[in-house]
């Protein structure tokens, strides 16, 4: 009887152990989500890539007319991230979510991180070496340090600590398809763990929403490979989890080679995106710099750190030796199809995670120098009133910047737009105006910063991309015919600094100190 209520007794301290473990996670986790939302900021809805990767979502779910823009109806390359676009407005109605998500991946994202550092530098075991290295990262991701490393450097050194090579990044200042590279980070977390099936996953569904996140995820799921084989010696149960991340990609794969991988115009529309479109992605002679120099360099100083630990060495060593290898390719053949599969995208996993090895074993040194315990509570004080400033600066930032969005010179335009312009209308718009389409909910003839990629549809984009700035470039009716003849076209929206069309069919409507809009006659 004593033996069974002891049993029973063990069990329920156990059982409330785990509990109060389990809560610890979670308030762990909602504290360093809302510090990397406020440190690291977001800019407002639709900022950047956002009025590209949102547009199809949105004109999926019904919002405005945006089913009738010729964009919005290209093959689109996230199919996964337009889903969670259609039914986060379809079912949750307010995009206000979007920044809710990302949030969430942010918390994921320095959990992670903090998890595969105690792995190896078990900083909590020490509460100063914890909160020493949680600062020190949050102080590299933070909108405060890029202000820093922009504003005396220069804008190529912006993200020096938590972004890759090419402009190219897990993390970003707004909610895209991209961001959901943080699950590589929880795969990695995931597999020092142990838990080698949910690596898998979560390396493939990184992949599968964000398809550049192929070659990165193919490099983890080899560098798991050899180091279960290396660790485990059993080659039959490392490979189970490397066939089930095939097994998982293989419906992306199947659906990017059907629709962006076809021989018709390959070449032109290969050589209109790597040259003219995103050059700042795909040319060395855009992106390579001394920035770069010492993002390698710190990669390297990470390997060297955590060299003994093969759990995380292998797959680190792995993942930079295949970029390495498949960037120098490239950039001796300068092959056009391998520059637009961004051989070196795998810096955006590896530099954020290098720098925060670097950060942990920096802590780990610093907390073994200083032994009086006055010295470590002024450094944690220290580290808590940095965060507390930077969060501050973040916020002030994030609001300066919904300020300027708000009163934005366009505002007016698209206010009126709202307003007045019906369902069956289509704009013909400055091709640099990117943010019509989703704050207006109409559609419009082209713009160059929202672009398509499959082959025939990029190269019908730069036509019409060539075709609108013919017309703004001189204001000729008759390039305004062809264009109407193109799509029907109901409105002309030009800045006043631009060449102001004077054709019979057109009718002033609108107009500001920046923006006029003519309504087009159908006599």
């Amino acid at each position: 009887m004593n033996l069974k209520r002891s049993v029973t007794n063990l069990t329920e301290k156990l059982l409330l152990n785990r509990s109060r473990k389990f809560i610890l996670s979670i308030f762990c986790f909602i504290l360093l989500s809302l510090l990397m939302g406020l440190i690291y900021t977001q800019k407002p809805l639709f900022t950047s890539n956002q009025n590209q990767y949102f547009l199809s979502g949105m004109a999926k779910a019904g919002i405005g007319s945006l089913n009738d823009d010729w964009l919005a109806n290209t093959k689109e390359p996230t199919p996964l991230f337009s889903l969670l676009v259609k039914w986060t407005y379809k079912g949750l109605k307010n995009p206000a979510w979007f920044y809710f998500y990302y949030v969430v991946l942010m918390g994921l994202y320095i959990f992670s991180l903090l998890g595969i550092l105690d792995e190896f530098f078990h900083i909590r075991e020490n509460t100063t070496g914890f909160i020493l290295t949680a600062s020190l990262i949050l102080i590299f991701h933070s909108a405060a340090m890029r202000f820093i490393l922009s504003s005396l450097i220069g804008t190529n050194w912006s993200f020096l600590f938590d972004g890759g090579v090419a402009g190219q990044r897990l993390l970003g200042t707004v909610f895209q398809p991209s961001v959901f590279g943080v699950l590589l980070v929880v795969s990695l977390y995931f597999f020092i763990k142990g838990r080698v099936y949910w690596a898998a996953i979560l390396a493939a569904a990184a992949a599968c929403i964000h398809p550049t996140y192929l070659f990165t995820s193919a490099l983890m799921t080899i560098g798991y490979l050899i180091t279960e084989i290396v660790e485990r010696k059993n080659f039959k149960k490392a490979l189970l989890p490397s066939v089930l991340t095939l097994i998982l990609v293989t419906p992306i794969l199947i659906y990017i080679f059907a629709n962006f991988t076809g021989t018709e115009g390959a070449e032109e529309a290969r050589r209109i995106l790597v040259d003219i479109r995103i050059p700042h992605h795909t040319l060395t002679s855009y992106w390579l710099d001394f920035s770069v120099l010492f993002k390698i360099t710190m990669i390297l100083l990470a390997i060297l750190l955590v060299r003994k630990e093969k759990e995380i060495a292998i797959p680190i060593l792995v993942i930079f030796s295949g970029t390495l290898l498949l960037s120098f390719y490239q950039i001796i053949t300068k092959d056009r199809f391998l520059a637009l599969v961004f051989p070196w995208r795998p810096t955006a996993l590896l530099v954020p995670l290098s720098s925060s090895i670097l950060a942990a074993g920096f802590s780990t040194w610093l907390c073994g120098l200083i032994k009086k315990e006055q010295i470590r509570s002024i450094l944690k004080i220290s580290c808590l009133i940095i965060l507390v400033i930077l969060s501050l600066a973040g916020l002030w930032q994030m609001n300066e910047k919904f300020t300027q969005y708000q009163n934005s010179r366009e505002a007016g335009l698209y206010d009126w737009v709202r307003e007045y312009s019906a369902s069956g209308d289509r704009f013909l718009t400055p091709i640099h105006l990117n943010t019509f389409r989703t704050n207006t909910l109409r559609p419009i003839y082209i713009d160059y910063f929202a672009i398509p990629y499959n082959n025939s549809d990029v190269i019908q984009w730069y036509h019409r991309v060539l075709a609108a700035k013919k017309f703004y470039d001189n204001g000729s009716c008759l390039e305004l015919m062809y264009l109407q003849h193109d799509e029907r076209l109901t409105h002309v929206v030009t800045a006043k600094d631009q060449i102001q069309p004077d054709c019979q069919n057109l009718r002033l409507v609108y107009e500001d100190a920046y923006f006029l809009v003519y309504q087009i006659s159908s006599s």
